[in-house]
Order: structure tokens, then sequence, then C-alpha cells
């Protein structure tokens, strides 16, 4: 009967710490999808300001926004820097705070 009573109370603690779990992950995901976000406005928000100094520059705006096309896309196999988006970072500081 002891047995059986420390094996629930193991398994309800188990399952707290389980259930602990999947509320960081979704966390993580939350923070991580929000500086994605912030990082997408950002880039869009670059890139327009390239393809307009190009055209004031003296380039034909379809030129220009060919040259810029690939601005802000992944090249390679490098890990996308740690933006310095406050989204970002907030993200990144709960990556590391996790770690520990």
């Amino acid at each position: 009967m002891i047995k059986m009573v420390i094996l629930l109370l193991g398994c309800t603690l188990c399952g707290g710490l389980l259930a602990a779990n999947p509320d960081k992950q979704t966390h993580k995901a939350g923070l991580d999808r929000a500086c994605i976000n912030a990082r997408q406005q950002q880039t869009v928000q670059d890139k327009q300001q390239l393809i307009d100094a190009c055209v004031r520059a003296g380039g034909k705006a379809s030129r220009c926004q060919q040259q810029y096309a690939s601005v802000g896309q992944r090249t390679g196999n490098e890990r996308p820097y740690v933006s310095p988006l406050a989204p970002c970072q907030q993200a990144e500081a709960y990556r590391k705070s996790n770690r520990q």
C-alpha cells in the first residue's frame, strides 16, 4: 500500500514536470516568432531604403529592385545572426537562461 502511494505521488510529480516543459517550448516559440517577424519587417524596410537610394542615384527602378532582391535572404549554411532588435534579444536571453 505504501509503495502504491509513493508510486502515485512520484507519477504525479513527474507529470507536473513534463507539463511545464511544453509551456517553456511554447514561450520560446512565441519569442522566436516575434523575432522572425521583427527581422522580416526590418529587412523589408532596409531593402526599400536601398532601392530608393539606388533610384535616387539614377538607377532604373526595375534594375535596383533586381539588384537588392536577395537582401535579407540566408546564404549558405551559416547560423542566422542575433539581431539587435528587442524581440530577438529577448529570445536569445531566454534561450541562454534555459541552458544554465
